[in-house]
């Protein structure tokens, strides 16, 4: 229960500081994502992470003290009580995960193990990193989701993997109430309530490979891309866009793609104003690279790497196809559903939106199946809800939308073109 108590204290804490700078976002979402950016980019510059960790503490306190508050509504007993469900589901979600033995294999195998590494070497590319005490596979997959942990086993000042299940279940709750939050704003409080419930019982999200009650890192990917689209719609706020594009190229490498196509949409969206996002994603990248280029590979898959192959491999579309389709489940048939609704309606601007978010990684994800030398049939099974859970923001998103504007002609802020701020 240490973990869980720190996980509720120390990310919220930095993320309400963020939000006073920034702009109200998701305190535990924006905190998990500075954290791990100052001490991954510490990490690179050989700078002691303890300090480093003190000096967010003290920063984040300072913030709280001197900006005034933004004066947020105190919600009213009645909306309390109506989004009873999806508190019921959060604190069921929270307390599975703190009880249930971490047994996923890539939870144990990558991330908590460089999390342990991490908290015990004070070091981002130590032994444990340099090979030199035990073998780390996949060594170069990004740290986000190990240095928050890591963090967590810092203040509990123990190793066990026990204090830092709570941190990941945090990300899907998170995402849940963000969700909540942004659909009660554009479309119904009721719509909102229900739809974020939803989203913790998605397979994938509650207790599927890489869900929630694992130590994966596709639910935090899930999370920061849910925040990345929102700023999109929302086009109010291009830093803190800029941090949750960084947070995605930290968190795992389809981060890197995820947060270029968002980079891409924010220039049509913020115009020049687009530059404030750019910079926390430059900064990432580089830090990144940097980081790589001081420490080994080891068995890592580069399916990127292996898109020039792909006119050789195209034959095996259809394969492909025949095994990834059927994983897409009932959300994806409502997603679809929603689309046609959107469509016919001629809500343009939801529909591009979500489309925009969804289509140009879905088509990246098929095409690293077309070429890998895996048994395509063998990988689709093990990969395919992971892969489909990083969409889960702008797909419960769209069917949001079509809700709305089957039931209301005045579709509000959501449905109309805002122009970009200069």
């Amino acid at each position: 229960m240490t973990g869980l108590v720190i996980a509720l204290l120390w990310f919220p804490l930095l993320g309400a500081a963020f939000s006073r700078l920034a702009g109200r976002t998701s305190w535990f979402l924006a905190g998990a994502g500075a954290n791990a950016l100052a001490l991954f980019v510490a990490g690179v510059l050989h700078i002691p992470l303890k300090p480093v960790i003190a000096v967010l503490g003290l920063s984040a306190i300072a913030v709280m003290a001197m900006t005034p508050s933004s004066g947020a509504r105190v919600p009213r007993a009645s909306e309390v009580r109506s989004a009873l469900p999806l508190w019921i589901t959060a604190f069921v979600l929270l307390i599975g995960a703190v009880i249930t033995p971490l047994n996923d294999y890539d939870g144990r195998a990558f991330w908590m193990l460089k999390a342990k590494a991490i908290a015990h070497e004070q070091r981002i590319d130590g032994p444990f990193f340099q090979l030199q005490s035990t073998h780390s596979p996949r060594n170069q997959y990004p740290l986000l989701a190990p240095l928050d942990a890591a963090t967590v086993m810092m203040f509990a000042r123990d190793g066990d993997d026990r204090h830092a299940r709570a941190l990941f279940a945090m990300f899907a709750i998170a995402l849940a109430f963000e969700v909540r939050r942004r659909f009660a704003e554009w479309f119904s409080p009721s719509t909102a309530v229900w739809l974020a419930t939803l989203l913790l019982w998605i397979p994938q999200i509650e207790t599927a490979g890489g869900g929630a009650r694992s130590a994966g890192a596709d639910v935090p990917l899930a999370a920061f891309v849910g925040c990345a689209f929102f700023e999109l719609i929302e086009a109010r706020a291009p830093l803190r866009l800029g941090l949750w594009l960084a947070c995605l190229v930290l968190t795992k490498n389809e981060g890197v793609p995820f947060a270029l196509v968002f980079l891409a949409a924010g220039v049509f969206v913020f115009r020049r104003r687009i530059i404030a996002a750019a910079i926390p994603l430059a900064i990432a990248i580089a830090a990144q690279f940097a980081w790589r280029a001081r420490i080994a590979p080891t068995d890592e898959q580069d399916f990127l790497g292996q898109l020039p192959g792909l006119p050789q491999h195209i034959g095996r579309i259809g394969e492909v196809l025949r095994e990834f389709l059927p994983r897409f489940g009932f959300l994806w048939i409502a997603v679809a559903v929603a689309i046609a609704v959107l469509v016919v309606k001629r809500a343009w601007r939801p529909l591009v939106f979500g489309l925009v978010a969804i289509l140009p990684m879905l088509t990246l994800y098929t095409l690293a199946y077309v070429v890998t030398d895996w048994t395509i049939a063998e990988l689709v099974r093990v990969t395919a809800t992971r892969l489909l859970s990083h969409f889960v923001a702008p797909a419960l998103f769209l069917i949001a939308a079509a809700l709305h504007v089957t039931q209301s002609k005045r579709w509000g802020e959501i449905s109309e073109p805002s122009p970009a701020r200069s």
